[in-house]
């Protein structure tokens, strides 16, 4: 991207990713922050003293100001043990006075109720604020990001590296920003393997349907139906289209089994698994089984959350 923009502002993330992975992402793009490279404006220029001005004077704050907000913070933020049902849990004594409050409003207490409500509006305002300025901050970056690739490619350029893509940068104008692909070298480096994951899922399928066919019993697709769950949590750009699907499997078509078997081998060894010719996967009926079983886990986990 041939420039980058300098204004500053807190992204807001949606559900799913962090308010921090946000922030760090928009951070590196706007300086190249990280471990040893501080922001390019605050690094000592050559010649020039980092600290022309001497040691700066401790401000003078009475010790009863500074005692009295430690005290307030530190007990806001105190640990309290509290029951609901037949669970015992912590949380902090500012929560607890939060939640006992909400408990007197709705039993009717219209002082609590009428402190709720201003407390209420006055935190979505500043929550609305922050998500239309971070917003903004996105779009921009998209429009940037795509007006560059464009260029790049009408000129025969390669496609300069972004990270997020400005196509995997979603804008909410209820929850903020989201990411549908990698936003970092960390993400991109998993986002990498989990492609590689989908390409051996595919050879597994193939080798799979060979050996059933051979046998005459057993069922194939667990395989296909990982690639497929896989495929569709892929950015646009990345999922496979059905002419993808359809050179693949005729590629595969013209791969010995023992071809097969050794291709397998090499490329599950490269994701750090420990294949063997004769391992299986469950049966497509067993692993939906156990797909149902993993959702309903993980559905009861959001529950408690929301609990």
């Amino acid at each position: 991207m041939s420039k980058h923009p300098q204004d500053g502002g807190k992204p807001m993330a949606s559900k799913g990713l962090s308010k921090e992975a946000v922030e760090a992402a928009k951070s590196e793009i706007l300086h190249g922050t990280g471990y040893k490279r501080p922001p390019q404006h605050s690094r000592f220029k050559k010649g020039q003293s980092g600290n022309p001005k001497g040691r700066p004077k401790a401000q003078d704050l009475g010790m009863g100001q500074r005692s009295s907000s430690a005290l307030a913070l530190n007990e806001a933020e105190r640990l309290i043990t509290v029951r609901e049902g037949d669970k015992v849990h912590q949380i902090p004594a500012i929560e607890a006075v939060h939640r006992a409050q909400y408990a007197s409003a709705t039993k009717g207490n219209a002082h609590a109720q009428k402190h709720i409500i201003e407390n209420y509006k006055q935190a979505d305002r500043a929550r609305r604020q922050e998500i239309r300025e971070n917003n903004e901050w996105w779009a921009g970056y998209v429009r940037r990001g795509r007006e560059a690739h464009a260029y790049a490619a009408e000129n025969g350029l390669p496609v300069p590296p972004s990270l997020p893509h400005p196509d995997d940068v979603v804008i909410d104008s209820e929850r903020g920003v989201r990411f549908s692909g990698p936003f970092d070298d960390v993400s991109a480096e998993n986002f990498r393997n989990t492609v590689r994951l989908r390409d051996v899922l595919i050879m597994q399928d193939a080798l799979q349907q060979r050996e059933v066919e051979q046998a005459g019993h057993g069922e194939h697709g667990t395989a296909l139906a990982c690639v497929m769950l896989l495929d569709r949590g892929f950015p646009e750009r990345f999922r496979l289209s059905e002419s993808d699907w359809t050179m693949r499997m005729l590629r595969l078509e013209g791969v010995t089994k023992r071809e097969l078997r050794r291709r397998l081998t090499h490329d599950w060894a490269a994701l750090g698994v420990d294949w063997h010719p004769d391992s299986r996967l469950p049966t497509l009926s067993k692993f939906l089984a156990m797909l149902d079983q993993l959702m309903e886990a993980v559905a009861e986990l959001e529950r408690e959350d929301k609990g």
